[in-house]
């Protein structure tokens, strides 16, 4: 099964993931991908070829300038820098208090109709589920040890030019956010670890062969009045 919360990339949201992170340090397009890939990514996911193209709509927005360098023998690469106005933009942003999106998930709508397959197929599913969000909690406290221990190179970064009384502020909601991610991983695994032991209870009270399909959709009869 996939990622449960995958969605497109929301290219309002991406920005202000990228200018967050051009606060901490002027960075180049393949620095900023790196930085993001090591970073954002474990809550916002997107592909590079879309950061590129949010980095020249901010430019042109004037929320963030490039500068030229030098790359090598006769190559050049453009250093971003956030600007004033996208300074502003990111504290306009975090000021907005927003509900909650409403729910999106592919996962559990198919969960929904596991009876149009049959039992092994629900399994499979069940599995692949537990899988990721396996790796996921694994993934996500590693990066909140790694966080509490300030030993990333974007948050040294951050924190050597911020006001020593934000520190302790900076560090601390970012773990926040990933032991969060790391219970709602726990949480999905604990769901499917359900599921299968969930199917298996079905499939002992139906009898029916685990590759048989449970319920085969099919057309409702039409009404002839």
């Amino acid at each position: 099964m996939a990622h449960a919360r995958v969605q497109e990339v929301d290219p309002v949201a991406l920005r202000y993931a990228l200018l967050a992170l051009l606060e901490a340090t002027p960075m180049s397009g393949y620095e900023l991908t790196r930085q993001f890939d090591a970073s954002a990514a474990y809550v916002w996911h997107a592909h590079h070829p879309q950061i590129y193209t949010e980095l020249r709509r901010m430019e042109a927005d004037g929320l963030v300038e490039a500068e030229e360098a030098p790359r090598g023998a006769g190559a050049t690469k453009r250093h971003y820098f956030i600007t004033d106005l996208g300074c502003d933009e990111l504290l306009r942003w975090v000021s907005e208090v927003a509900e909650p999106a409403r729910e999106r998930d592919a996962a559990y709508l198919k969960a929904t109709y596991f009876e149009f397959g049959s039992f092994d197929l629900a399994r499979r599913h069940l599995r692949s589920h537990l899988e990721h969000y396996e790796r996921m909690a694994v993934r996500w406290q590693l990066h909140a040890d790694q966080l509490e221990r300030r030993d990333t190179l974007l948050l040294r970064q951050r924190l050597a030019h911020a006001p020593r009384h934000a520190q302790a502020a900076i560090v601390a909601f970012k773990v926040h956010v990933y032991r969060g991610l790391t219970e709602r991983a726990h949480t999905e695994v604990r769901w499917a670890r359900q599921g299968l032991e969930l199917v298996d209870r079905l499939e002992s009270e139906t009898g029916l062969p685990a590759d048989e399909t449970v319920n085969r959709p099919t057309p409702p009869k039409r009404s002839t009045t």
